[in-house]
């Protein structure tokens, strides 16, 4: 009897101990949850790849109020046959995107175990991986990948952020360039919608005597991509209420930081002494470039101000990158989009929406790199994602609205 007694008292205190190790396991998973560093696991905004660290470089002339020609690459004897986009109907279950406003903080969730999001986010991947093989980039790439039918998004790199090794601020990992002219425009037109800012006042500029009014003066800015005006936006207004609607509108990992250079009035002094930094421009992800994308989108139809940007975007006089790529799947698809280029720093970007027979967001991003690698990457990923787009139509089923019905601005 004795022996039979120690016997069960070891099996209870071996049963407690097992217990209490797999209560330790439960909470080092919960512990491992509470420090990863996005708020739940986002595959479609994973790393491809190690990303060294590439630094602003203050000295360097920047080329963003305007393009430089791209190269054409020589064609692939290779094709990449993308698969059928998924069909709104075959979504049971599933309400499509809006169509209509209001603005937006984030972005739609993504069922990420829909078998159908899967397939979307495996032929996107695959058409991505071939645009680099295909121009040959060897430095990191940003992009995001947003089907405006479904809500169905992806991409690479496209949260991702850094730490400046100089201040220790936390931002967007990629250079904007003159794609901050976007957010600009984005930032003033919530103002005005809140009334903050007044769109029928004159505004005067001290440093280049230029008066204007806001919304006349942004569609320049964005059409024409001019560097006088994006620092007369910041003049106006400043980068810490800049940043303050940023986050009001639910960006929270692109900073703006001072005013760019190619523009009257322009130095490293000047931005330390009105914005406190020696940084151009901003640094900014895909992911926030395309909510401001995705509600230009589903208001241009409603929101007179969003209605404006998509004017102006449409009206971008440099189209050699995204443009370039669709029109050679249909010269007919209008694409509002903002570019940025800084040559200096081997950034190439372009953002935008397709108003194809399926239209779609693409944000695509370069740093560190050639014109022709950059290019030629930016051109195949925009001809590949429209074809893929165009194959998962059905040509006798409406899709609404997909074109950019609002009449340009006469310039």
């Amino acid at each position: 009897m004795f022996m039979k007694g120690i016997s069960a008292a070891a099996g209870i205190l071996l049963l407690v101990t097992n217990l209490h190790m797999a209560g330790r396991a439960y909470n080092n998973i919960t512990d491992f949850s509470a420090v990863y560093p996005y708020p739940y696991t986002r595959p479609w905004g994973f790393i491809a790849e190690p990303v060294p660290a590439i630094e602003d470089d203050p000295d360097g002339g920047s080329r963003s109020g305007g393009e430089i020609p791209g190269h054409d690459a020589a064609e692939s004897s290779r094709e990449y046959h993308p698969g059928t986009a998924v069909m709104e109907e075959d979504l049971p279950g599933r309400e499509p995107a809006e169509i209509s406003g209001p603005i937006v903080t984030s972005l739609p969730e993504n069922n990420v175990f829909d078998p159908r999001y899967i397939s979307f986010k495996r032929e996107v991947q695959a058409i991505i991986r071939d645009a680099r093989e295909f121009s040959g980039i060897r430095t990191p790439v940003g992009v995001f990948v947003m089907d405006l039918c479904t809500g169905f998004y992806t991409g690479v790199n496209d949260t991702r952020t850094r730490f400046d090794p100089n201040d220790g601020t936390r931002e967007g990992y990629f250079n904007s360039a003159s794609v901050i002219k976007l957010f600009q425009g984005y930032i003033l037109y919530d103002m005005l919608r809140r009334g903050e800012l007044d769109e029928d006042e004159v505004y005067t500029d001290q440093v280049t005597g230029r008066s204007f009014r806001l919304m006349d003066m942004i569609h320049t800015m964005i059409s024409r991509s001019d560097n006088n005006y994006s620092n007369a936006c910041l003049r106006l207004i400043g980068n810490a209420k800049s940043n303050e609607v940023l986050v009001r509108l639910g960006i929270t990992d692109s900073v703006i930081y001072g005013e760019m250079s190619g523009a009257i009035g322009y130095s490293l002094r000047n931005n330390l002494e009105k914005y406190g930094t020696t940084k151009r421009c901003a640094r900014i992800t895909p992911n926030d470039t395309g909510l401001i994308l995705y509600n230009i989108y589903i208001n241009k139809d409603s929101d007179p101000y969003m209605a404006a940007l998509n004017r102006a975007l449409l009206a971008n006089i440099y189209n050699s990158r995204i443009p370039v790529g669709v029109r050679k799947v249909n010269k007919g698809y209008e694409i509002a989009h903002k570019t940025g280029t800084n040559i200096s720093l081997g950034v190439y970007n372009d953002a935008g929406i397709i108003y194809g027979r399926r239209p779609f967001i693409l944000v695509a991003f370069t740093q560190g790199t050639t014109s022709q690698a950059a290019h030629s990457f930016i051109r195949k990923l925009a001809q590949d994602l429209t074809v893929y787009f165009d194959q998962g139509v059905t040509p006798n089923r409406p899709l609404g609205q997909t074109r950019g019905t609002v009449p340009l601005v006469e310039k």
